[in-house]
């Protein structure tokens, strides 16, 4: 009888500290308005929560009911005891509500929650064409992190892996995906209000394409692997306009990105031959003003990268060249994505969207996550980029984003590790920008993992040397002994080397108590390879262990497409390893 009194009173006491003590909530991005009386409820589930949101997010059936009213802002929800009262926009509705049961799936708090949004395109941009192609079930795990967050558009960088009937090439041995897959992630999206919407490349980027044998001759630079099309060539371009068309038939969505990007090579190559003189901005904008009128005819709302036509990112003797397409009215009739991943200060992103701001153009921002050409993001550079880039963004009354997140050089950086980015990138846009104490609030992850995770992210940013330092991750290099590190042994001072191997001996000591997750404790390994290599004292045992479970965390979320090349890296330097050993 005692032990059952203890008991209860135990479970008396814990109740009333999760009523009484804890009088705070989170919700991303920021509301408009909390009122929050510090009271909760004792919750066991509804009884007409629908039904595919409760399947995916494992809400459970119960006596509470869920009302729709009118109301305040763009959407809201008021809790009373056994009662949701709900207006608005019901997925913003549904996603606040199970961001609550998130963070308690026993008790719901006595609040009325208020949501406006200053941006209408709140966007996510996934690379999938370099080198790791997620899964179906991947891409719908990502459109339920992005549902919560309150995204409504996701964009797939597809180049060759859209599955055209008429190329059956095109995309095969990279693990295109099928006709189906691509369906069940776009019905899936709509189901959660997320458009899914195709981001292609029809003017450069085109390698995977071009290398093929039988488009070799659409190459405009006599090496395919340049990767930019022969746009004075008629054949080359109808090509490209099948291409588009069919990508334009199979998806829904309302937006279709024709890409635009890096074309750099354009009228330097056979073009060049055939007009003996430059006109590289004068074929990009036929080009692209062809493809507008494909998107168009279909109803549709074109996007292009803003790049070329601000002719950033360009030789000084280039600019001028280029620079005058910015003032042709056909950039009128699409939205420009505005594109820069620098972590720059705010003023001068407000410049890079008055370019295209003050000449009428529409546009939507563009930062990035620092995913590429590492295994691990870049955490300062990336939050300092969106930070800025989108505060200017709102305080110039621009009217969507769109977070990139790239895979260079084999994605080798796992789709896990960009969550949290996800979630500051929505803060940041929207909120306050407290997307740490949201973080763990919304996964239960302990705050010493979350400090890992950004401990990782510091071990060799970028962030003040990133102009030169665009695309080089010294511990990728140092651990994989790649060409690379020929320029790096020349270039790179010693002193920086010790710095990077000081700040990861720091790093792991203070890491080395904390229990990680599968896809961080590799990270964690990752590091201390490093060292080793480092030390002069790595094993052939060492690389294998490491290619193992990097295979393992990759076939979880991607197909098998593309691993070889990373674990061929493995090797390798296991290989360079075991030849060092023996001299």
């Amino acid at each position: 009888m005692f032990n059952i009194f203890i008991s209860n009173s135990i479970q008396y006491i814990l109740v009333w500290l999760i009523m009484h003590q804890k009088n705070y909530i989170y919700i991303v991005p920021e509301p408009r308005s909390i009122e929050f009386t510090g009271k909760w409820f004792e919750f066991n589930g509804f009884t007409n929560f629908p039904e595919f949101l409760a399947r995916e997010f494992s809400i459970p059936v119960g006596d509470w009911n869920i009302v729709k009213i009118e109301g305040e802002g763009e959407a809201g929800i008021a809790i009373e005891k056994n009662v949701v009262k709900i207006w608005g926009n019901e997925k913003i509705a549904y996603a606040t509500l199970i961001q609550l049961f998130l963070q308690n799936k026993n008790y719901l708090p006595h609040v009325k929650i208020v949501e406006s949004f200053k941006f209408s395109f709140r966007g996510f941009h996934l690379d999938v064409a370099r080198g790791g192609v997620p899964t179906a079930d991947t891409l719908k795990k990502l459109l339920r992190w992005l549902f919560i967050l309150k995204y409504n558009y996701l964009a797939i960088y597809l180049e060759d892996l859209f599955p055209w009937k008429e190329y059956k090439d095109i995309g095969s041995i990279r693990g295109r995906y099928s006709e189906e897959e691509l369906r069940e992630v776009i019905e899936y999206g709509a189901k959660l209000g997320i458009e899914v919407l195709p981001s292609l490349e029809l003017c450069g980027h085109m390698e995977n394409i071009l290398i093929l044998p039988p488009f070799h001759k659409f190459s405009e630079w006599h090496n395919p692997r340049e990767g930019v099309l022969n746009v004075s060539d008629n054949e080359a371009r109808e090509f490209v306009y099948r291409l588009l068309g069919d990508v334009v038939e199979f998806f829904p969505s309302r937006y279709i990105h024709i890409g635009g990007d890096e074309t750099w090579a354009l009228g330097r190559g056979k073009s060049l031959d055939k007009f003996l003189t430059f006109k590289g901005p004068e074929l990009y904008e036929m080009h692209h003003y062809n493809m507008i009128k494909i998107v168009k005819s279909r109803n549709k709302i074109p996007m292009l990268w803003g790049d070329m036509i601000a002719a950033a990112y360009l030789r000084e003797s280039e600019k001028e060249q280029w620079r005058k397409l910015l003032d042709s009215n056909i950039w009128k009739e699409t939205i420009i994505v505005n594109w820069d991943y620098s972590p720059n200060s705010k003023e001068y992103f407000k410049e890079r969207i008055k370019l295209f701001k003050e000449r009428g153009i529409k546009q939507i921002v563009a930062p990035a996550l620092w995913n590429w050409n590492r295994y691990y993001p870049d955490f300062p550079t990336a939050l300092e980029n969106l930070k800025n880039f989108l505060e200017a963004a709102r305080e110039e009354g621009i009217d969507g984003f769109l977070i990139t997140a790239w895979g260079d050089d084999g994605s080798e950086c796992l789709y896990s590790f960009l969550d949290p980015l996800i979630l500051a990138a929505m803060e940041y846009a929207e909120g306050s920008g407290n997307w740490e104490d949201k973080w763990v609030a919304l996964t239960g992850e302990e705050y010493s993992v979350l400090r890992a995770r950004k401990l990782f992210g510091e071990i060799d940013t970028v962030i003040n040397k990133w102009s030169i330092r665009w695309g080089i991750w010294l511990p990728k290099h140092i651990l994989l002994k790649t060409e690379i590190m020929k320029l790096i042994e020349k270039y790179i001072s010693s002193e920086e080397i010790e710095n990077l191997k000081n700040d990861i001996e720091k790093t792991l000591e203070n890491i080395k108590d904390i229990k990680l997750p599968k896809d961080l404790n590799f990270i964690y390994k990752f590091f201390e390879a490093v060292l080793k290599s480092l030390n002069k004292n790595i094993k052939v045992s060492d690389y294998i262990t490491l290619a193992k479970e990097y295979s393992d965390l990759w076939l979880k979320e991607r197909k098998i497409e593309g691993l070889e090349n990373i674990v061929g890296r493995f090797w390798r330097a296991a290989g360079i390893c075991d030849l060092l050993s023996k001299t």
